[in-house]
């Protein structure tokens, strides 16, 4: 006779981040952004070495924001199999101008990517920014391995990210009180099964206004909805999305080929200068 033995509520054995021991409103790397539309350089994570493989990690970006400025920025992570500091981009062009502080409505950009980095390894950030003054813009970062039921986990190998042009994302006007018209992000090269939407208000006033963003997969005729934002704007030219319902909600298998789409819904007239782009993950 065989007992039945209960599996472990543990769901990651290992769990690294940079957020610091003391609890701040800055948690995370600060990184200095590359000036007009220039790349930064490379930014170690603060994670050090990581001693074992890594199945999926939080990305939170924050502090980009400038009062009466706009502020266009794309996230590189770049990964040193070899754990020194020449790092080769896995995930390129995270859209994420503008991201709001801790005391800011929305508290910046977060994301989640199922993606593997070997054990050894070691993780650096870097930025692409708009404006001629760089600033700094803080990335947290939190990683995770040695999963329970592994076999359930699904690890990609790949990215590949849609919809971007230097530090711009793909412009789009949401409605005023009713979806706006959908727009072509661009085309998948290959299949990937998880999603991550992404969006910058590029402007140098944003208002206090809330904005659902869609990403859908499709043709001119039909389209399959499969990830909606919350866009949180406020008087500080700050962007936000305090739901995060991509954390959750980022799984969707789509063919290689595929055109993929965005539009937005405002509660009132919309600022201008939305932009969004969609990292995918395969493999």
């Amino acid at each position: 006779m065989s007992l039945w033995t209960p599996t472990s509520r543990r769901t990651t054995g290992y769990v690294v981040d940079n957020f610091g021991a003391t609890p701040t409103a800055t948690p995370g790397a600060s990184v200095a952004p590359g000036v007009s539309d220039a790349e930064g350089s490379w930014t170690d994570s603060g994670l050090g070495t990581l001693a074992n493989e890594i199945v999926g990690f939080l990305i939170r970006v924050s502090d980009g924001a400038s009062t009466s400025n706009a502020k266009r920025h794309v996230l590189d992570v770049g990964v040193d199999p070899a754990g020194g500091t020449s790092y080769a981009a896995v995930i390129t062009d995270i859209v994420c101008g503008a991201a709001a502080n801790a005391s800011q409505a929305g508290n910046g950009h977060r994301f989640f990517f199922p993606l593997r980095i070997p054990a050894g390894a070691t993780v650096g950030f870097r930025i692409a920014g708009s404006n001629a003054t760089a600033g700094t813009v803080r990335v947290g970062m939190r990683v995770y391995g040695l999963v329970d039921l592994p076999w359930m986990i699904g690890v990609g190998q790949y990215s590949e990210t849609i919809g971007v042009s230097g530090t711009s994302g793909t412009s789009f006007t949401p409605g005023n009180g009713a979806n706006g018209s959908w727009v072509s992000l661009g085309t998948t090269t290959r299949e990937c099964w998880w999603w991550q939407g992404c969006y910058q208000v590029d402007n140098a006033t944003i208002t206090a206004e809330y904005a659902w963003i869609e990403f859908a997969y499709g043709d001119a005729s039909n389209k399959v909805v499969f990830q909606r934002l919350m866009h949180t704007g406020s008087t500080g030219e700050s962007c936000g999305n305090p739901l995060s319902l991509n954390l959750f909600e980022g799984a969707c298998r789509v063919p290689a080929g595929s055109t993929i789409y965005v539009r937005g819904y405002c509660n009132n007239p919309p600022d201008t200068g939305y932009q969004a782009a969609i990292v995918g993950i395969g493999g």
